[in-house]
């Protein structure tokens, strides 16, 4: 829309920010501090944070200064080794894989230097692809510092609520390195259990409240602390605003036309906030914008599916696209099988429990579908390749017998040592969700799905329990998938039985927590048009940029980028107003 065509309510600023997650605050935040007078942070929803707050709040940046501050060591000659061998060439970037790399370690410290946000580094947590050249067994992940709710007084209440699967009873907040213990039943997870929940009711002013616990982690930390340093700079924050449209002046020479601002619908008013020095969208992908979906996403695909926040709609990747933004990755998502458990309104990301011994995921034909202890994007690739040759997987179940169900969580439910049977909800079974049987041959009538496809696999699983040795799909060997497991079982410690009914069966399905397909950009995250030109004033950062670490090859494979890449768009800003 050219500027002419305005004649509504109208604000200036000189950078706006389109979304609220880790990347959209890092890049309001980085543009504050670097010079701009006045930046503004709309939200589509009424909640900040996006997926960044539910997710685990991992972020992958090989060389950080607190990998270094723990001994790690790294270089990032061996980091680019590792994306090279592990990112096909048809999906790599190498000049975007190189800013990233340059620039991630300075905008750890940049944000460290100059606000509340702080990391811990997470020595243990290896790299996705194990085998590869470059690969380190940690120090690339860093997870946010937890942080006391309320450091940000009332404005907490408005922050989007983490996903379910890091809610221990709803109430209380474990850290990656707690959950990672408390799940493999490591030494000292009594304790971690007993300090958090007796901290908890020991807070008697809260627990007066009947509010969750004041100790933030993982994702919701980290947004938390982004959200606390953009009030202490003053950084205004809209909520319940919506991108309409990008506004741009007259083409000039045939150059492409300068972004000046945008349309929003706000409070059901439509208000033009014009911008002087830059657009920077950072406003999610469009997982659960189902007609794009079924137009670029394989199958199976459905929004019901998606981790990823619902308002996610690709909003931002279509304004984009109407003044010329080329597109790329539009066929990809961060895939992973997710548990939508019913009455949550998120599906959980299964991560921790399919990779314990003794849980096996099947399709309808009784089959395992790959290697399960694996990172999530590669088995869910997989998954793919196998429905598009006509072995269907749009139906998956967790299969474990009673010995896993007493010693280990599946899903929202806790050991049976713990809670037994009688307290698991009516409605688990009545839905479908989860199934119980006196028999493997019982257990595949209930699921509908091939009885002697199952009983071949639970054959094989248990077999291979016992040597060791995975032969279909070799889980257990690699590093990480050792990292979700029990060391306590031998040979190896991501392969268990399945030989003592009742046997039991819970629903997974094909999703993802975000897509990873959006507009194209260059190294300093300007949007580029059909012919790789910069459009002047328009960067894109995040999940409405096309992806960068689209293999996922470590724990924050995404928000590492974000991150980066809002601070590199910050600066390019503001070297732009000084003509550097």
């Amino acid at each position: 829309m050219s500027e002419k065509d305005v004649t509504i309510e109208v604000i200036d600023v000189d950078v706006l920010v389109v979304g609220t997650g880790n990347g959209g605050m890092t890049a309001a935040l980085c543009s504050h501090l670097l010079g701009a007078e006045s930046v503004l942070v709309i939200e589509k929803s009424d909640r900040y944070g996006g997926t960044s707050a539910m997710s685990g709040g991992g972020v992958w940046v090989p060389c950080n200064r607190y990998a270094k501050a723990a001994g790690g060591n790294d270089s990032l000659a061996e980091a680019k080794a590792y994306l090279t061998d592990t990112i096909p060439d048809a999906e790599r970037d190498d000049a975007l894989i190189d800013a990233y790399l340059e620039q991630g370690p300075i905008m750890v410290d940049f944000l460290h230097e100059n606000s509340d946000v702080r990391y811990q580094n997470l020595a243990l947590v290896p790299d996705y692809f194990g085998d590869a050249p470059g690969a380190k067994t940690g120090y690339r992940s860093m997870e946010p510092e937890p942080i006391n709710s309320t450091a940000l007084g009332d404005e907490f209440r408005f922050q989007q609520q983490p996903n379910p699967m890091v809610r221990f009873f709803k109430c209380v907040f474990f850290s990656q390195k707690e959950i990672q213990v408390l799940l493999t039943r490591s030494s000292g997870w009594m304790t971690i259990i007993i300090k958090q929940f007796l901290a908890y009711f020991l807070d008697l002013p809260l627990r007066i409240k009947g509010n969750q616990s004041r100790r933030i982690t993982m994702g919701a930390a980290g947004v938390a602390r982004l959200r606390l340093s953009l009030m202490k700079n003053n950084i205004p924050l809209w909520r319940n605003t919506r991108l309409l449209e990008l506004f741009t002046a007259d083409y000039a020479n045939g150059e492409p036309a300068r972004v000046t601002g945008v349309l929003v619908e706000r409070g059901g008013k439509k208000t033009r906030i014009n911008t002087s020095r830059g657009v920077i969208l950072a406003a999610g992908g469009f997982e659960h914008n189902d007609e794009l979906r079924h137009q670029y996403l394989p199958k199976p695909t459905s929004n019901e599916w998606s981790a990823g926040v619902k308002y996610n709609t690709g909003d931002a990747i279509i304004a984009a696209k109407k003044i010329g933004a080329q597109l790329r990755l539009m066929n990809n998502a961060w895939w992973i099988t997710n548990i939508r458990v019913p009455g949550e309104e998120y599906p959980r990301l299964s991560i921790f429990e399919k990779s314990l011994p003794g849980n096996y995921t099947v399709n309808q034909s009784g089959k395992r579908v790959s290697n399960e202890s694996q990172s999530y994007m590669t088995y869910m690739r997989e998954l793919h390749e196998k429905h598009r040759n006509g072995e269907p997987c749009d139906r998956l179940y967790m299969i474990f017998d009673s010995e896993h169900r007493k010693k280990y969580f599946v899903g929202p439910i806790p050991p049976g040592s713990m809670w037994p049977d009688f307290l698991i909800p009516k409605r688990y079974y009545s839905e479908g969700f989860l199934a119980k049987a006196s028999s493997i041959e019982g257990l595949a009538e209930k699921l509908g799905i091939a009885s002697e496809g199952l009983r071949k696999t639970v054959e094989s699983v248990n077999q291979y329990a016992k040597t060791g040795v995975d032969l279909d799909y070799h889980r257990g060997e690699s590093p990480y998938d050792r990292y979700y497991s029990d060391p306590a079982v031998k040979p190896n410690p991501c392969l268990g039985q399945i030989i003592k009914p009742p046997f039991y069966a819970m629903r997974v399905d094909p999703g993802d927590f975000g897509t990873c397909g959006g507009v194209k950009t260059d190294t300093n995250a300007r949007v580029l048009d059909e012919q790789d030109r910069p459009i002047p004033g328009l960067y894109a950062i995040g999940n409405c940029a096309a992806g960068i670490l689209t293999t996922y090859p470590g724990p924050g494979g995404t928000l590492g980028p974000a991150m980066t890449f809002g601070y590199i768009a910050a600066r390019h800003i503001a070297q732009q107003e000084k003509h550097i």
